[in-house]
């Protein structure tokens, strides 16, 4: 099953670099601000790589394509997370 990880601190070195050319600060837009330039630079971006891919010939099944940050990733992850801390595997330290 092909897919992308959300590089989530890659991610943010490059918006923020974006922000910065543009004179703007992180801190300014707020937690849900700077998500949405997160999400914004997702779009325009995150394709590279699965075009990358085809384009070396991988025979993936690219209907089946997922991004961890996809509703259903999150929510499998979430689930998991929740069962492991119910059974006493995960605390907090």
């Amino acid at each position: 099953q092909p897919g992308t990880d959300h590089a989530a601190i890659a991610t943010e070195v490059k918006v923020i670099d974006s922000l910065k050319k543009q004179g703007i600060d992180k801190n300014d837009l707020g937690r849900e601000g700077f998500l949405e330039k997160c999400w914004e630079w997702k779009d325009e971006y995150g394709s590279r790589i699965i075009n990358q891919l085809k384009k070396m010939g991988s025979s993936a099944d690219w209907s089946r394509e997922r991004f961890t940050m996809d509703k259903g990733c999150s929510d499998a992850v979430l689930e998991v997370f929740i069962k492991l801390y119910e059974k006493g595997l995960i605390y907090k330290g």
